[in-house]
């Protein structure tokens, strides 16, 4: 005998069995559609008015760049009446070429000197050195008096060797002030002689178109300046655009990670909940299965042929029961009474006619039973002997076979109840 199927742990719908269902996962929140709308508005709409701030800013620079324009213009013209007016001062010179080198160099030396006088009267305390005398012998005095104490004489001896020094520096200055007065001298008598050429016209237009000239350096270079700063201003915008635009991809891509992951989770949690109907159907089936299984089980386990003998005891009962006649003219009241109906139905419908004194009219359900059991019914009620005794031999014969047949039975239950098992594990198998 096969072993009694059971049902296993994983079959439950709580089994932790390879079949059952994954581990349910928690549910991500949905992410709000309205709301990623309003935030890409409002970084849409940041990104507009930085846009606008970028062509403003490139629209300054181009007003801004002074390389052309009315003041790159005047600038070539005066470069070029510069340049014309030091070619015809190169004519002059070559024409009174010493005069004109003894002027420049005389201008030259006047610069330099007063550039060293402005340095040194920049370190003096006195201007001139009869001050510094002055000084010198007032406190000489002091030192001589005698009221002083021994610290004061030695601050005043030494601020007097410092009066020395600055006398030596301010007679240097004013040996240096003679010298610059000699030259300036000397220039005024060389400008006197060139008075009478347009060389001192043409020095004073190219001082007039060197001023001019500065003047534009100055706005040229304000105007670079300006595009410093709005250079400055486009880099800022720049990179607070291109924060706007980071912030924008990384709201839609955040939004879309969010959006994937519920989507994701909706799918794996219709992939649970039909993995979850189809190990519950076939919970179901087994259940079922094992349940006919039993069933079938307990009927294998009841002795083969029990309807049958029952049957034979019924009908040996029964024609047992039966009262039969002494001769054959005579009839039990009980045979008879079926045999009295059927000749009163007969009269009625044919006049009165009489059925034959030894016929044997038997139920429906028995007469069935004969022919369930395969015995051949008696007719008249001289064969309901043979007809028990054939129905005893029916009997015997179900008796001698019922070990048997029972046997064959459970076996036939067992391989079909095995063939019915080996398919659902199959079944639960191609669900898993």
């Amino acid at each position: 005998m096969a072993p009694e199927p059971t049902a296993s742990p994983a079959d439950g719908p709580g089994g932790g069995g390879g079949g059952g269902a994954a581990a349910r996962k928690a549910r991500p929140a949905r992410p709000d559609g309205d709301r990623h709308k309003e935030q890409l508005a409002a970084i849409d709409a940041e990104i507009s008015k930085l846009r606008q701030q970028q062509d403003e800013v490139r629209d300054r620079l181009g007003r801004a760049d002074t390389r052309k324009g009315p003041l790159a213009e005047r600038r070539g013209q005066l470069v070029a009446r510069l340049q014309a007016i030091r070619t015809e001062q190169a004519g002059l010179r070559r024409a009174r070429g010493k005069v004109f080198d003894r002027q420049e160099a005389l201008a030259a030396s006047v610069a330099k000197r007063t550039a060293e006088l402005k340095a040194q009267q920049a370190k003096q305390t006195c201007k001139s050195a009869g001050e510094i005398d002055e000084a010198i012998a007032q406190k000489t005095r002091q030192i001589k008096s005698g009221a002083l104490t021994l610290v004061e004489e030695r601050r005043l001896e030494n601020e007097v060797a410092g009066l020395r020094r600055a006398r030596k520096q301010a007679e240097q200055a004013e040996a240096l002030q003679r010298a610059i007065d000699a030259e300036l001298a000397e220039l005024a008598e060389i400008d006197a002689q060139l008075a009478d050429t347009n060389a001192q016209a043409l020095s004073e237009e190219h001082a007039a178109l060197e001023r001019e000239l500065d003047g534009l350096r100055a706005s040229q270079e304000e105007g670079h300046q300006q595009r410093g700063e709005l250079f400055a201003e486009r880099a800022r915008v720049a990179k607070a655009l291109d924060r706007a635009w980071e912030r924008k991809r990384a709201l839609q891509n955040e939004y879309r990670q969010e959006n994937n992951a519920f989507f994701q989770w909706q799918q794996d949690e219709r992939k649970r909940r039909a993995a979850e109907d189809k190990q519950r159907r076939a919970q179901e089936l087994r259940e079922k299965r094992l349940a006919l299984a039993q069933e079938q089980r307990e009927e294998a386990e009841a002795p083969a042929f029990s309807s049958e003998i029952g049957s034979c005891d019924a009908l040996i009962a029964y024609l047992s029961g039966l009262s039969l006649p002494s001769s054959n003219g005579a009839r039990s009241e009980d045979a008879s009474r079926p045999s009295s109906s059927a000749s009163e139905a007969g009269r009625r419908r044919q006049g009165g006619r009489r059925a034959r004194a030894d016929a044997l009219k038997l139920p429906l359900a028995v007469a069935e039973g004969f022919l369930e059991l395969q015995v051949e019914l008696p007719t008249t009620a001289a064969s309901v002997p043979a007809a028990i005794e054939r129905l005893a031999a029916r009997k015997q014969h179900f008796v001698e076979r019922q070990p048997q047949a029972t046997a064959e039975n459970k076996k036939k239950v067992e391989e079909k109840i095995a063939r019915l098992m080996a398919e659902l594990d199959a079944d639960e198998k191609i669900i898993e």
